[in-house]
């Protein structure tokens, strides 16, 4: 006897699409996700810092490929996830936590 099915993922139907924002410190997309004729906004950030960083910073591999893809490499990385987030920060060392007025924003 198999255990439950796996989650089904969400898809990404629209986006990237910047964000300009005063609660937004460097470059965001924002991207609509879907699954099962539900629909959920999903924003990911890249700081102002992670920016800068030149090309002999080490930056994390998330946030390079957020930046080289606008996103959507991250917004497909979290659309795997059965309950995730509404908001995603990357910044110059990783992973961020999302500002309660960020998290606010996005689920708009």
């Amino acid at each position: 006897m198999g255990g439950p099915d796996p989650p089904i993922p969400w898809r990404i139907i629209s986006g990237p699409r910047r964000v300009s924002h005063p609660l937004v410190d460097g470059i965001a997309w924002a991207f609509t996700l879907e699954r099962g004729g539900a629909e959920r906004e999903l924003i990911v950030v890249v700081t102002r810092q992670a920016l800068r960083a030149g090309a002999h910073e080490k930056l994390p591999v998330e946030a390079r490929e957020a930046i080289a893809t606008d996103g959507r490499s991250e917004a497909a990385r979290v659309a795997q996830f059965d309950d995730s987030t509404s908001c995603v920060v990357l910044g110059r060392h990783g992973y961020l936590p999302p500002s309660p007025q960020l998290l606010r924003l996005a689920r708009r």
